[in-house]
């Protein structure tokens, strides 16, 4: 606009100065007033160049920042300086704009946050593809269950999880079908069984298909345990109850002498016994396991209970038993004397049942546990069972359950108590034959 100013003045000049030539005024006097009228055309149409110049640098520069803030960063404000005229009205109202904007944006960042931390903190792994098979967004925990390398966004479903039904599922949400209750087995350090839910997404363009997949590993170990417990419960019952029946049809068939129905009750009275004694080591593991039993310590010595328990079983070892033979050094402990005794009573009384013709209790102290250990010389424990004989309903013959008196929650219940008191048990065999329980724990000063 500039140039054009200087053009039209210029050219006024030039034709003004050539009128004063034909009209026969001197050259110097047509000179100088030419001057005056390109001055006069000049001086005008340069301002009005100069206003439009500096209106179009402050219009490009409030569209570059406009652009800027909505592109990038709405923090900067944009009434930073002054804008003249209408300009200064704009930039206002973008202003405006600019504060709504910035507060939608920390909004939307405040929010973004607080699911990513709710998404991080879930027990389940969550996962959210492309429809392209690429993961958007997943928590670690489904870099946990895969033993996959973070981050996983940007990669593949395949690579990410390397399970071909995890890709099936996550194919089969991307068309629009929705999986549910597959589960799989993962390949990582503690593999687990992993429910897989995908589902299609239809509400953004970025993600059209959301995978959860559940630790389902605890869930059916308990099922598993529930429906064992089942099984050992109606196998320990069943016998209790077929003698009861016998007995009874047995009373109700009548023709008894008074000796043979004598000895018919005492049946009936043994297998009641029985099954009380089932249910009542039933509600005594339920009670450690639940944590409502409530232990009350006090400073005590494990042989004392040793020879308290010795005493108890000595009516067995008069009769020309197995023999006791109990021995050791001293050993502190903060315990209950009461839970005590019953762990000790459970160890002694099964040595009974499988030890042979000598069972030695130990006592003693080793850097910073005390200790009791029940020695048999009886069968041992077959090498693959050692590990399960603190199971309920563990039985190591059971062919053998009518022989050996007893229902396979002794040492289940010993397990349990050994742990409430922070200790330890353990089982196994004899170099010289026979089987070893060791009870451990932490020895008072």
């Amino acid at each position: 606009m500039l140039i054009v100013s200087l053009a039209v003045a210029a050219v006024a000049a030039l034709a003004f100065g050539a009128l004063l030539a034909r009209a026969g005024v001197a050259a110097a006097e047509a000179a100088v007033l030419a001057v005056v009228v390109f001055a006069v055309f000049l001086i005008p149409l340069g301002g009005i160049s100069f206003w439009a110049i500096r209106r179009a640098n402050d219009l490009e520069s409030l569209i570059v920042r406009t652009r800027d803030l909505v592109q990038y960063d709405a923090s900067s404000t944009i009434m930073d300086r002054s804008w003249n005229g209408e300009l200064d009205e704009l930039a206002r109202a973008i202003e405006e704009l600019r504060i709504v904007l910035a507060e939608q944006r920390a909004s939307t960042a405040s929010d973004r946050s607080a699911v990513d931390r709710i998404i991080d903190v879930l027990d389940e792994g969550l996962m959210a593809v492309s429809p392209t098979g690429r993961v958007v967004l997943a928590n670690a925990r489904v870099a946990e269950m895969f033993d996959s390398a973070m981050p996983l966004a940007g990669r593949s479903v395949l690579e990410v999880v390397r399970k071909r039904a995890v890709v099936e599922a996550i194919e089969g949400a991307l068309r629009g079908k929705t999986t549910e209750g597959r589960v799989i087995s993962t390949d990582g350090p503690q593999p687990l069984r992993v429910e897989i839910r995908a589902v299609p997404l239809t509400l953004s363009s970025e993600i059209a298909a959301v995978c959860l997949f559940i630790d389902v590993t605890d869930i059916e170990r308990l099922r598993r345990i529930r429906r064992d417990f089942l099984d050992d419960f109606s196998h320990e019952v069943r016998t209790p109850l077929a003698g009861l029946r016998s007995a009874a049809e047995t009373l109700s068939a009548g023709g008894l002498t008074a000796e043979h129905e004598e000895a018919v009750r005492n049946v009936m009275s043994r297998q009641i016994h029985r099954i009380e004694r089932l249910v009542r080591d039933i509600s005594e593991l339920n009670r450690i396991e639940s944590g409502e039993l409530v232990l009350e310590r006090r400073p005590i010595d494990l042989r004392d209970i040793v020879a308290d328990v010795r005493n108890e079983f000595r009516e067995r070892q008069s009769d020309g038993g197995t023999n006791i033979i109990v021995r050791g050094e001293p050993a502190p402990v903060s315990a209950d004397p009461v839970r005590l005794l019953q762990i000790l009573a459970n160890l002694l009384d099964n040595a009974l049942k499988h030890g042979g013709d000598e069972v030695i209790i130990e006592t003693g102290r080793e850097d910073r546990d005390s200790f009791v250990r029940v020695l048999d010389n009886g069968e041992g424990i077959p090498e693959d069972e050692v590990d399960r004989v603190f199971n309920r309903f563990y039985r190591v013959d059971r062919s053998r359950s009518q022989e050996v008196p007893g229902l396979g929650l002794g040492l289940s219940i010993v397990k349990h108590l050994a742990a409430l008191h922070s200790g330890s048990v353990r089982a196994y065999n004899r170099e010289e034959g026979g089987a070893a329980f060791e009870l451990r724990l932490p020895a008072a000063s």
